[in-house]
């Protein structure tokens, strides 16, 4: 099984059929969402449960428009427990259709640069989706991923209040795992604790076998 985009720690690959690096999206997919340009955000989490202990990882992305044209570029790497690494990068590209209409996000995950790099990591994992938002009332996400002997339906809901004058998201999202041989459900939130400090966290579920995989993520956001 190849490691799959979300954000959880080697030793769970076996359940989750790979999950890994931190484009901008909900818990486990990405969405059309690109960081915005002159933003950088600094991103540490931790992923536990399912009988296994607790992991650390760090990533990094940014925005960058070129001509009008949305990018999103970023790295992440595991870093404890065992041997850290590797480094892996990620790209997006997001395509708005107009007032009213859905935004769409084309991107690739989960890159290695060498084959030592590619053999731990598993293979790119490339990815399409739809964002669109319903007059407020909430945002949906539909999309599809592909990557050698794992592609998947990628599907997600997400609803911003204010809370303390601050935004509260809360998330869900469901993402075929295991070679397409099961499914897996997540709910958490996004809280910002400040400008330039932003709380993650969610549990995650796979449907047929596995017990609860909780992640916590710290998001620092530096503008420049």
């Amino acid at each position: 099984m190849k490691r799959h985009f979300v954000s959880v720690s080697l030793a769970l690959t076996a359940l989750c059929g790979s999950l890994s690096a931190t484009p901008s999206g909900l818990n486990n997919i990405p969405t059309a969402d690109v960081t915005p340009m002159g933003v950088g955000v600094i991103q540490a989490f931790s992923n536990f449960g399912n009988d296994v202990d607790s992991d650390f990882n760090l990533g990094f992305k940014t925005g960058l428009d070129v001509f009008g044209q949305k990018f999103e570029l970023g790295a992440d790497s595991h870093i404890l427990p065992d041997k850290g690494g590797p480094v892996v990068f990620h790209a997006k590209y997001s395509l708005p259709f107009g007032e009213g209409l859905p935004t769409l996000g084309l991107g690739v995950a989960n890159i290695a640069l060498t084959n030592d790099d590619r053999d731990r990591a598993g293979d790119p994992f490339t990815y399409a989706v739809l964002s669109h938002d319903f007059g407020g009332m909430f945002r949906a996400h539909a999309g599809y991923g592909f990557q050698t002997d794992n592609n998947s339906v990628l599907l997600g809901l997400d609803k911003t209040f204010k809370v303390l004058e601050r935004d509260l998201v809360l998330r869900t999202d469901l993402i075929q795992i295991a070679d397409e041989s099961d499914w897996m459900a997540s709910f958490g939130f996004l809280y910002a604790l400040h400008e330039h400090v932003v709380l993650e966290s969610w549990m995650s579920q796979p449907f047929d076998d596995g017990d609860p995989i909780f992640t916590v993520k710290l998001n620092f956001v530096l503008k420049f």
